[in-house]
């Protein structure tokens, strides 16, 4: 059974015995967009079982079939004891139905024939649910529904707003957390949150009577300030924190070809699911990353290959998260970087992963190496459709090197959102750097100048590094550039159609060129964002005929500041000066009025 925590946190979970005297569930109701967990009472086994693997040997999928008779087939999953469940979120109103199969057989969870093996225990039951309208009050992404590739340079919700992203991309071994079942402190010791536990709030999610309060209370304290996306890795086994797998049992934690690596820890899966159900409840996206740059990690699974282990991998953790509307898989940090992966083979796991995935959510891959070189192999390519970029200060500008992504998707046919998730690690104090490694960043004014709104008016968008990477306890540290970045992705989230608009830093002239000069962001004619990293002088736009309202928008605040003047296009039209501080940074929103 699931623990009663969990329970609170499911809209709707279903429990069907499948004896022979069975009495027939009543048929649930379920909002669109919210989860409905169906549980089977099958064969009873542990998780360490062999001959039969209950996680290997059986293959649990359901076929939910819509009132539009589109059919989505969804692979399930073994819970512990004698359950059996699968998690589905419906995407449409009106009267689903579902058929079960469940089929016993030698490696059958990974096979593709319908007939793989023999029928087992609940196979071919039938059952039909009912979804109700979506909860446009419902939190966060519940109320949105699927964050869905929709051919253009941001990924969109389906019933919701396109989405930008502004995430964190620390601590990566974020689940090595000490609350959960099975999770030993490896390199850096186990993280605790002990600062988050106040984040907390009576209502939120918890088990084992606080053990995930920490956890839960750094996401609670990440929402409050805007954070919208976290990157982390469900296995770093041969990595670098070693802290953090799936699998039940001890591995050798610096990765080995004994490592039993086909039975899963499903208490710790559990525990997992709570927290990226608030996750989601709270507006924070998952950036799942599959596999570490470190050459054991990259061996750790079938040798480096897409084998047993690794397409076992891939299932598990579709079957038991895929559900959530707000998902997006990675498939390796610095695939180039120690053992090169090499295109071919992300493609080949991307392939794998996208034909296990019922719910298509977004791929990507990270690159070490030049990023425009790393990532020229998977432009256009349908099996990836957002981009995971490492960049540090090059030839180009951050704005330049969007704008160079920007263009080659469109060139090859498939435009996709530029992410850049990972530049100089975010320091801890404005102003400061640690270590002789980072010379170049030169504090958080530094980085909303030269990097946070360069990207964002060049149409991309970030997710940042944070200096103590696997050792990130405490997400306050870091609070001034959450909050810059919140007033950057405001700016352009409620005033701006900002999925229509182009990059557009030719209009601008006579600017000053500190960190690069100004950024424009347009839909010509209609309505143009401009970035002045120094707003004296501020240079001249070229805008056509028409009557426009200009504001001023002071990017350290978030508000803007003095009167809205018209002005007249036609031609170039002088930005004049800010209402103060012209030697600050400052945007500007320029919109048509007639």
């Amino acid at each position: 059974m699931v623990a009663p925590s969990f329970l609170a946190l499911l809209p709707f979970t279903l429990f069907l015995a499948c004896s022979t005297h069975q009495v027939a569930a009543q048929e649930p109701t379920v909002k669109k967009w919210h989860l409905l967990e169906l549980t089977f009472e099958g064969p009873r086994h542990t998780e360490t079982d062999n001959a039969p693997n209950p996680f290997l040997d059986y293959r649990l999928r359901v076929a939910f079939t819509s009132p539009s008779r589109k059919e989505r087939i969804v692979p399930g999953f073994f819970d512990g004891g004698n359950a059996w469940k699968v998690r589905f979120t419906p995407d449409e109103v009106g009267r689903w139905s579902y058929g079960v199969a469940f089929r016993r057989g030698p490696r059958a969870a990974l096979s593709d024939e319908a007939d793989v093996g023999e029928p087992a225990a609940f196979h071919g039951k039938e059952g039909a649910f009912t979804v109700a309208a979506r909860d446009p009050d419902a939190p966060g992404f519940l109320k949105w529904g699927r964050l869905e590739y929709v051919g253009g340079h941001y990924l969109k919700f389906r019933d919701g707003p396109h989405w930008m992203r502004g995430g964190a991309d620390s601590p990566e071994n974020f689940l090595a957390y000490h609350g959960f079942a099975n999770t030993t402190a490896g390199k850096f010791g186990l993280h605790r949150y002990a600062p988050h536990v106040r984040d907390w709030t009576p209502g939120d999610p918890d088990w084992g009577n606080g053990k995930g309060r920490g956890i839960i209370g750094a996401l609670n304290y990440l929402a409050s300030r805007h954070v919208n996306s976290i990157y982390f890795l469900p296995m770093n086994i041969g990595g670098d924190g070693q802290d953090v797998w799936p699998f039940a049992g001890k591995p050798r934690r610096g990765g080995h070809p004994a490592n039993d690596n086909l039975h899963y820890d499903v208490e710790k899966l559990r525990q997992w699911e709570i927290v990226f159900a608030h996750a989601q409840r709270k507006g924070i996206a998952l950036h799942v990353v599959l596999n570490e740059a470190e050459t054991p990690n990259k061996k750790e699974l079938d040798d480096a290959e897409l084998g047993t282990e690794r397409k076992l991998f891939h299932r598990e953790l579709v079957a038991r998260f895929a559900h959530h509307n707000a998902l997006q898989w990675n498939l390796s940090e610095e695939y180039d970087l120690n053992l090169n992966f090499g295109p071919d083979r992300m493609k080949r796991f991307a392939g794998h992963l996208q034909s296990v995935d019922p719910y298509d959510h977004s791929i990507t891959v990270h690159n070490q190496k030049p990023p425009l070189q790393s990532w020229m192999p998977f432009f256009g390519d349908s099996r990836f459709s957002i981009t995971s970029i490492q960049y540090h200060p090059g030839k180009l500008s951050y704005g330049d090197l969007v704008e160079a992504f920007r263009k080659r998707s469109n060139e090859l046919g498939r435009p996709v959102p530029v992410s850049v998730d990972e530049f100089d690690r975010l320091g801890r104090k404005d102003g400061e750097h640690r270590g002789k490694k980072w010379p170049h960043l030169s504090g958080w004014s530094r980085l909303r100048k030269a990097v946070l709104w360069p990207i964002y008016l060049s149409g991309g968008q970030v997710e940042y590094i944070l200096e103590t990477m696997l050792n990130t306890e405490d997400f306050r540290l870091y609070e001034a550039m959450w909050d810059y970045t919140w007033y950057a992705r405001k700016f352009l989230e409620e005033n701006l159609p900002f999925w229509e608009m182009k990059p557009e830093d030719a209009l601008l002239s006579g600017e000053s060129g500190k960190y690069g000069g100004g950024q424009v962001l347009a839909k010509k004619g209609r309505v143009y964002a401009v970035y002045l990293p120094r707003a004296e002088p501020g240079g001249e736009l070229e805008v056509p005929a028409g009557t426009y309202e200009k504001r001023w928008y002071n990017p350290r605040t978030g508000r803007f500041e003095g009167a809205s003047v018209k002005v007249q296009g036609g031609g170039k039209v002088s930005l004049g000066r800010p209402p103060a501080d012209p030697g600050a940074d400052w945007a500007l929103l320029l919109r048509r009025t007639n």
